[in-house]
């Protein structure tokens, strides 16, 4: 059986591969692993700000953590849904095997997230969570 395992950047740099727009945000921030069985291993990059996990009602900083497409992570001040980052993984890197995660939605061809006007994080092109906008 052949195993991968893929990594994927977060940061504020556009040469990542999940760019965040946002100050708070270091340049590389986080590193995403979808390693074998599914599972999804997020390192903190060393950022300014921190990566912290937000999971049944907690927050906890974090340098290394299995996490789940049911949780959320903050980047500096930017809050993402685990799903919403796979989703635009999958848009940028169709899924490479059976053993990576299914996703809950359907994903975001090559989505890029931005900053809405009313200050919520959003996929580009997509209409906005907080808002509506």
């Amino acid at each position: 059986m052949e195993t991968r395992k893929s990594r994927f950047t977060i940061g504020r740099e556009r040469t990542c591969d999940i760019p965040i727009a946002d100050d708070s945000v270091s340049r590389l921030h986080a590193e995403l692993s979808l390693i074998e069985g599914g599972k999804l291993f997020l390192t903190d990059c060393h950022s300014s700000n921190g990566t912290l996990l937000l999971r049944d009602g907690q927050s906890r900083r974090i340098t290394q953590e299995l996490v789940r497409p049911t949780d959320r992570i903050q980047f500096g001040s930017v809050v993402l849904a685990v799903s919403d980052i796979l989703a635009s993984i999958s848009g940028r890197h169709p899924a490479p095997g059976r053993n990576s995660p299914k996703l809950d939605t359907p994903p975001a061809a090559g989505a890029k997230v931005i900053r809405c006007e009313c200050g919520a994080i959003k996929p580009e092109g997509k209409g906005c969570p907080a808002c509506g906008m």
